[in-house]
């Protein structure tokens, strides 16, 4: 699967304000620290760039082959740089065989891939990519209402450390084989058990029922929780999804329906917060059938974070607190919504 799911919330459920959740023996040491910070041992050659946060999709700034301005989406959830078909025909790019493809995305539709081009992919004066999967993204631009040139998956996130601030909108790209963190912020690890970047979390259907799950963090849904329909049992989320209401997401292969609740919490390390949304759904294709991975949080989550690193190449991501607390799942900006 080239690219995952773009969902669209059609209404978004406020979760309780994210709060640190000590065991009982630490819980005098754990406060939420008013400060983070992050060090690459004195490198000079980190870089920081702005990003748009629009409709919960993160945009950057990027130069394919000497033109500048393009623009790409962060989507971690992708297992490859994708580039637009109408962007490589722009910049003379010509592939000799366009397939219609079927197992992209979570819906049923089919999407126009051109296969591998070469290219010089560079964010400020440093290079991020070497080759791209050419895709066709007209519709979900047209879908979203913004211009997508690519999208920069799961590779650019494994040649990098990148910490995403949420709280001012910039994007740090440090040297891996450099970077120390010096923060006090939660650090939970990669699961090595699957391709995509999967971390462990608790759910919990209601106060009483808690259960470990993984999830894949993916910076390209606007949801905040999704799950597969046939992880419902084993998760014991029955009551959630008995009381949810029939809804509709979007991703790169077309719409696909889903049904929208809400469940009693998520647990991320020693971070928790309750009552949030969200969307179950079944792939037209069939993934992780024994539910090694449950589903994925989207920006629904990780923008109530001040920051979050995604230290890849250490097999981590760093959640840094905010000092007051958010409400996850809240619209952020004027740009969320239908």
């Amino acid at each position: 699967m080239l690219a995952t799911i773009i969902v669209l919330l059609a209404a978004a459920i406020p979760g309780q304000p994210i709060q640190q959740s000590p065991s009982a023996e630490s819980a005098q040491k754990l406060p939420i620290a008013p400060a983070q910070s992050v060090s690459s041992r004195g490198t000079a050659t980190d870089i920081t760039v702005p990003f748009e946060y629009f409709k919960r999709h993160i945009y950057i700034r990027v130069s394919v082959d000497g033109t500048p301005g393009l623009l790409f989406m962060l989507d971690s959830g992708a297992n490859k740089n994708i580039l637009n078909l109408r962007t490589a025909r722009q910049l003379g790019m010509h592939p000799e065989k366009i397939a219609r493809e079927s197992n992209v995305g979570f819906a049923a539709g089919r999407i126009s891939v051109g296969g591998v081009k070469t290219v010089r992919a560079r964010i400020d004066s440093t290079d991020i990519a070497d080759d791209m999967t050419v895709m066709d993204l007209t519709p979900f631009e047209r879908r979203f209402g913004h211009a997508t040139d690519g999208m920069l998956g799961s590779p650019f996130l494994k040649r990098f450390t990148a910490r995403v601030d949420f709280q001012k909108k910039l994007l740090t790209l440090f040297p891996a084989d450099r970077y120390a963190y010096h923060g006090s912020g939660e650090s939970v690890r990669i699961s090595g058990r699957s391709s995509s970047i999967v971390i462990p979390v608790i759910l919990s259907g209601s106060e009483y029922d808690s259960h470990p799950a993984q999830m894949e963090v993916d910076t390209g849904s606007n949801a905040t929780l999704s799950v597969y329909r046939h992880c419902v049992h084993r998760l014991h989320l029955e009551q959630s999804i008995l009381q949810a209401r029939l809804g509709l997401g979007y991703g790169v292969n077309g719409d696909f329906s889903n049904t929208q609740g809400a469940i009693d919490s998520l647990g991320i390390g020693r971070v928790e917060t309750y009552n949030l949304p969200v969307d179950y759904f079944e792939p037209a294709e069939p993934i992780h059938p024994k539910c090694e991975v449950a589903g994925s949080m989207g920006n629904g989550v990780l923008q109530s974070f001040k920051a979050v690193i995604f230290d890849v190449p250490h097999d981590r991501i760093i959640f840094e607190m905010n000092t007051q607390p958010v409400q996850l799942g809240a619209m952020q900006n004027e740009n969320l919504g239908r």
